[in-house]
């Protein structure tokens, strides 16, 4: 398991592009999937959402404090 229970972490939509934050609920290890809490743009309540590892990444302040996408 990569990622934690409630750690935070930036779901990529399906062309590998930041889709916004989304936090761990769940590891699905059968099928490698995360199920976590995603606020779609046009809601204002978190869905809870099954995706796969690879589309979730972490984010790291670099040293000029730009933000890097890390994990993939």
């Amino acid at each position: 398991m990569k990622y934690q229970f409630g750690q935070t972490v930036t779901l990529l939509n399906t062309e590998y592009k930041p889709a916004g934050s989304a936090i761990v609920c769940n590891y699905e290890e059968s099928s490698n999937k995360y199920e976590v809490d995603f606020t779609y743009p046009d809601s204002d309540r978190p869905n809870k959402i099954s995706v796969p590892a690879e589309r979730l990444v972490l984010l790291q302040d670099n040293v000029d404090g730009n933000e890097a996408l890390i994990g993939r």
